[in-house]
C-alpha cells in the first residue's frame, strides 16, 4: 500500500536507482508470476506463514469468470486473497533486500527451486516475465545468475558493480575506448593483475587490452581482440580468461578493469593509441643516432644486439604493440636468448641514457606532426585501491635497495626479484621508469674502456688526430662526432700522443657546495624536499637538483611526504625502543612493524597475509625489509608439517613493538 501510495519507490534495492511506483508493482508482478506457476509446493510451504500457505494449497485455483481449474495459473488474475497473498509476499521477500546483490541472493534460491540448474536460464529470460519490468529487477536477475555466467559474461554484465545491467555502449563507443587503450596493457597494471606464476605478464597484457573492451559491450573476444591490434584471437582470449577465473582474487580483478572501463569512458587520455599502431616505424633510431647518444650518455655501444634491443624497447613503448610486431628493420626479438639480453640491458641502462631515449621518441612523434603527446602514459595506480589483486605492486619495491643489487649480479633483475620478493617484471618496471645510476669502473669495465681505446687507436692513428685536431683545428666534440668515439677517450688518445689540448673556457664555479653525504642523509634517508635544502644552503632548488644529479642521487617524484610528516616520523623514532630505531627510518615504518606484529601469530606468511588482508608479496617484502633493517632473521618460515616461529630477535622485536604501540595509545 505504500507503495501504491508515493509516486517513487526508493527502498531495497530501489534506494540507488528510485523507480516509478508503476515499474516497481509491475516488478512485484513479475515474480509472483513466478511464484505461483512454477514454485513447488514445498519450497513455497518453507517460505510463507503456515496459514497462508496451506490457504492457497488447499484447493486448486479456479478461474472467477468460469469457475473451473486455471490451467495457467499466476498468468491470470488470482481468484482468492490467499493466492495474491503468497505472490506478494514471495516478491517482497526479494524486493525488500537491502541492496541489488542481496536481492539476487534471494532471487536465486526461487530460480533454483524452480530450474535444476542456473545454467538453463538465460540473461534475458526476465522479459517473458511481464512488461513493464524495472531495470533494477533486471539487475536483481543478473545478480541471481552471477554463479552459472560465463567469465566473459560476469564481465559483460559488470556483475562485481552495485548494479549489474545488460550492455548500453555502441559499437562506436568501444572504438573510442579502444583508442585510449595500448595492445600490450599498461605495465603496471599487468603486474597488479597477472599471477606470479601460471600465467606470464608478456602474454596476459594483450589479453588485458581485449577485455577491456568487454565490460558494457556487446563486442565479442574476437572483435575486441581485433580492435586492439590483433595481434591474439578471441580464443586465446578466452582461454586465458578461463585461468584468471580460476584465481581467488577473479572477482577483484572483474572491479579492477570495471573502474578502468568507467575511468577511461569519463575521462579523455593524452595518448591516441589508435593512431600509434598505424605509424610507421622503420625509420625509428637510426644507427648514427644510437652511436651519438652512446657517446653523450657514456655507454658502450655493443656489437649490435644493444642497438637492436634499445630500438625494440623504444618501439614498443611508442606503439603500445608487442616488440615481436616491429618492423624487419628494426631488429626486433627472435629468440628466447635475445630476450633474456633484452631484460640484462634493462638492468644496465642509466637514467642519461633513458632521458636520451625519451628524448629522441618525443623527436621521432614529432616527425609524424605529433606534438602533444607524451611518450608513455598510464591510468591512475588510485583505481585499485582496496582490491586484493595477484600480482605485488611495483610501488612498493625498496629502489635504493634495487639499484645497489642489480649492480652486483650477472643476472641483476632476477637476483633481485628474488631479493626483494617480487616478480621480474615488477623488477623491470621499476628499472625503466627509475634506471638505477651507472657503476663505479671496475676492473671489468676498465678492459672494456681498454678494448675501446685499442678501437679508438686502430680508428684514428696519431697522424689522423694530429690533422684533424691541429691541422684543421677541429674540436675535440667535431673529433667525437666525426668517428663515434666520446670526448673521454679521445682526450686519452691525445695526452698518449703527447698532442697538447686547447685550453677551453673556464668552468663556472656554482655557489656553495653540496657534499654527498649530507644530501643523502637529508634528502633519501630523512626526505626533507629539495626547496628545504636549498633555502638551508643558501641556494636555488635548480641549483640544489643540479647537485643531485651531480651526486647520482635519484630524485623523487613529486607529491611525497611533507617535511613535517618526516619531522614527525623522526620524533617517533627518537622515542621508540632501541631495538627499533633501525626500522624507523623510512616511510610506512610504523605500518611495516604493526604488520609484522599481526602477522607473527599466524602458521605461515601466505595465511598472515589472507587474514590481514594484504597481498602477499607486499607483506613478504615488507618483512624482508625490516630484517634487512634491523641485521637479522625474524621469522623461521613455515616448511611442510611446521608452522611460522618467531626467531629469538623476531621475540624481541615483537615484545619492543607492543610497548611502543602500548605507549602511543591515548
Amino acid at each position: 500500500m505504500e507503495i501504491i501510495d508515493r509516486a517513487t519507490a526508493a527502498f531495497g534495492p530501489y534506494r540507488t536507482s528510485p523507480q516509478p511506483a508503476s515499474a516497481v508493482l509491475a516488478d512485484i508482478r513479475a515474480l509472483g508470476i513466478r511464484v505461483l506457476s512454477d514454485l513447488p509446493a514445498a519450497v513455497l510451504r518453507e517460505q510463507i506463514p503456515a496459514d497462508i500457505a496451506e490457504a492457497h494449497l488447499s484447493t486448486d485455483a479456479v478461474s472467477p469468470h468460469t469457475g473451473q481449474a486455471m490451467e495457467r495459473p499466476g498468468f491470470m488474475a488470482p481468484p482468492r486473497a490467499a493466492d495474491t497473498a503468497v505472490a506478494v509476499t514471495m516478491a517482497l521477500s526479494i524486493l525488500e533486500q537491502p541492496g541489488i546483490h542481496p536481492a539476487g541472493e534471494a532471487l536465486r534460491s526461487l530460480l533454483e527451486a524452480v530450474r535444476e540448474e542456473l545454467t538453463q536460464i538465460s540473461t534475458t529470460s526476465i522479459d517473458s516475465w511481464g512488461r513493464g519490468i524495472s531495470p533494477v529487477l533486471q539487475s536483481v536477475h543478473l545478480a541471481a545468475l552471477a554463479p552459472s555466467l560465463r567469465p566473459s559474461e560476469y564481465v559483460r554484465y559488470r556483475i562485481m558493480t552495485e548494479t549489474p545491467r545488460r550492455p548500453t555502449h555502441t559499437t562506436r563507443d568501444i572504438e573510442q575506448r579502444a583508442r585510449k587503450i595500448p595492445t600490450m596493457f599498461w605495465p603496471p597494471w599487468t603486474i597488479r593483475l597477472a599471477p606470479p606464476e601460471g600465467i606470464h605478464a608478456r602474454a596476459l597484457a594483450p589479453v588485458l587490452a581485449a577485455l577491456l573492451l568487454i565490460p558494457d559491450s556487446r563486442t565479442s573476444l574476437d572483435q575486441a581482440a581485433g580492435l586492439i591490434g590483433d595481434v591474439i584471437d578471441g580464443t586465446e582470449v578466452s582461454r586465458l580468461l578461463q585461468e584468471l577465473d580460476d584465481l581467488p582474487q577473479w572477482p577483484d580483478i572483474a572491479t579492477a578493469l570495471d573502474r578502468l572501463a568507467d575511468y577511461l569512458g569519463a575521462n579523455s587520455t593524452p595518448i591516441d593509441y589508435g593512431r600509434r599502431r598505424l605509424l610507421d616505424y622503420t625509420g625509428l633510431l637510426p644507427h648514427d643516432r644510437w652511436l651519438e647518444i652512446c657517446r653523450r650518455t657514456g655507454t658502450p655501444p655493443g656489437t649490435g644486439r644493444r642497438e637492436r634491443i634499445a630500438r625494440s624497447q623504444l618501439f614498443q613503448r611508442l606503439s603500445g604493440l608487442p616488440a615481436e610486431s616491429a618492423p624487419d628493420d628494426l631488429g626486433g626479438p627472435d629468440s628466447a636468448e635475445f630476450r633474456a639480453t633484452s631484460l640484462r640491458f634493462t638492468a644496465l641502462q642509466t637514467p642519461e641514457l633513458v632521458h636520451a631515449l625519451q628524448q629522441e621518441a618525443l623527436t621521432f612523434l614529432a616527425s609524424h606532426h605529433i606534438h602533444d603527446e607524451p611518450m608513455t602514459w598510464q591510468p591512475p595506480a588510485t583505481l585499485l585501491a582496496g582490491l586484493s589483486l595477484p600480482g605485488p605492486d611495483p610501488a612498493h619495491v625498496d629502489l635504493p635497495r634495487l639499484h645497489q643489487l642489480v649492480r652486483e649480479r650477472q643476472h641483476p633483475v632476477q637476483h633481485a626479484a628474488q631479493v626483494l620478493g617480487t616478480t621480474v617484471e615488477a623488477i623491470r618496471h621499476v628499472l625503466d621508469e627509475h634506471p638505477a645510476p651507472a657503476p663505479p669502473l671496475t676492473k671489468s669495465t676498465a678492459r672494456a674502456t681498454g678494448r675501446i681505446r685499442q678501437q679508438a687507436r686502430q680508428a684514428i692513428p696519431a697522424e689522423r688526430f694530429t690533422r684533424l685536431y691541429l691541422d684543421e683545428h677541429r674540436s675535440l666534440q667535431q673529433i667525437a662526432t666525426l668517428t663515434g668515439f666520446s670526448r673521454r677517450v679521445l682526450t686519452d688518445l691525445a695526452k698518449e700522443y703527447g698532442i697538447p689540448l686547447r685550453e677551453g673556457p673556464k668552468d663556472y664555479k656554482r655557489r656553495g657546495t653540496v657534499e654527498r653525504a649530507w644530501l643523502i642523509e637529508q634528502y633519501v634517508h630523512r626526505r626533507r624536499t629539495l626547496p628545504d635544502l636549498a633555502r638551508e644552503a643558501g641556494m636555488s632548488t635548480a641549483n640544489m637538483a643540479r647537485w643531485a644529479k651531480t651526486h647520482n642521487v635519484p630524485l623523487r617524484p613529486r607529491g611525497g611526504s611533507s617535511h613535517s610528516q618526516v619531522l614527525r616520523a623522526i620524533d617517533q623514532a627518537s622515542r621508540a625502543p632501541s631495538i627499533l630505531r633501525p626500522a624507523l627510518g623510512g616511510q610506512g615504518a610504523s605500518e611495516r612493524l604493526s604488520r609484522f606484529a599481526a602477522a607473527s601469530p599466524y602458521p605461515s606468511l601466505g595465511a598472515a597475509a589472507s587474514g590481514l588482508g594484504l597481498n602477499t608479496f607486499t607483506l613478504v617484502a615488507q618483512i624482508n625489509r625490516i630484517e634487512r633493517e634491523l641485521g637479522g632473521r625474524l621469522l623461521v618460515r613455515a616448511e611442510r608439517g611446521r608452522p611460522m616461529t618467531l626467531t629469538p630477535l623476531g621475540k624481541k622485536v615483537l615484545k619492543a613493538i607492543r610497548k611502543m604501540q602500548d605507549n602511543t595509545m591515548p
